[in-house]
């Protein structure tokens, strides 16, 4: 069986059930409490080597001019949601190992790579560079931290989207 949403005006997936963890709407988030914010979901993509990625979704119609406020925001999601789920798979709360999907419970968290993206519905190329260069700057010590990638922070927007085959 497979899972398909629309958030911000776009249409994600299909996913196979066991290769997303809506993580927004999980009672993992909710039972946390007011004044966390977390991103729309993560997803388990095949990576090189017979790796596995973990990509965290944060889905937007739109960005504002002046987007300081809008890249801290967009960065206490990601981070949240990276830190709940490596928490989850390493059932650091009760209910993680009912509400994940098994293969979230199986993952190698030592070989995985972890990506953080940020889909802007509508949003012109040429408009990308200079908020993936502000939320690369913001997540920084998450990168630094949790020893992710170069290039683990990505802006893009929905054709690049459609060409990862994360919308349809």
């Amino acid at each position: 069986m497979s899972i398909s949403f629309v958030e911000s005006g776009m249409s994600f997936g299909p996913y196979a059930e066991d290769e997303i963890f809506p993580i927004e709407k999980s009672p993992l988030y909710k039972d946390l409490g007011q004044g966390l914010m977390i991103a729309e979901f993560v997803l388990i993509r095949p990576g090189v080597n017979g790796s596995e990625e973990v990509w965290v979704i944060e889905a937007k119609s739109s960005a504002p001019k002046s987007f300081a406020n809008y890249i801290e925001e967009i960065r206490q999601k990601l981070t949240n949601s990276v830190q709940l789920t490596l928490a989850s798979c390493l059932r650091r709360h009760q209910q993680a190992a009912e509400l994940l999907p098994a293969r979230f419970l199986r993952l190698d968290l030592g070989a995985c790579t972890f990506k953080c993206i940020l889909v802007i519905n509508g949003f012109r190329k040429d408009w990308l560079p200079p908020l993936q260069s502000a939320l690369a700057k913001e997540m920084n010590s998450l990168v630094k931290t949790m020893g992710l990638k170069p290039g683990s922070v990505s802006v893009i927007n929905d054709d690049k989207a459609r060409e990862l085959k994360l919308i349809h």
